[in-house]
């Protein structure tokens, strides 16, 4: 039984998702820090929002540019606690949206640093 490329890329993509995915829309702060130059460090501070959430990470609509493998904390939204929690991420993935000629968005997978594994 021959398999195809496609059919193969959607199981490596389906196998690398941490659990199910809850829909939600958060305005989450964070902040991040990028080097630039030599020695210097830029830091910034805004608000992400979320569109959805696993065990393992959440996807976030950023007004920023982010790179792959860049960590950077974000504040969720504790259901439990009624209070923000700081989780440590890593861009997993990023992708630009165009929202104009001269503004873009950017949608960023991440996934939780220093959580115990999806059961």
């Amino acid at each position: 039984m021959a398999t195809s490329k496609s059919t193969i890329d959607m199981t490596t993509k389906q196998e690398r998702r941490d659990g199910d995915r809850a829909p939600s829309m958060w305005a989450c702060p964070y902040e991040l820090t990028k080097h630039e130059g030599s020695a210097a460090l830029k830091s910034s501070k805004g608000y992400g929002y979320s569109i959805n959430m696993s065990p393992g990470g959440m996807l976030l609509l950023l007004p920023q540019k982010v790179d792959k493998r860049q960590v950077f904390e974000v504040q969720v939204p504790s259901q439990a606690k009624k209070k923000e929690r700081t989780k440590l991420v890593e861009v997993r993935w990023t992708q630009s949206i165009p929202v104009s000629a001269r503004v873009k968005m950017y949608l960023v997978g991440t996934r939780f640093l220093f959580e115990p594994p999806a059961q």
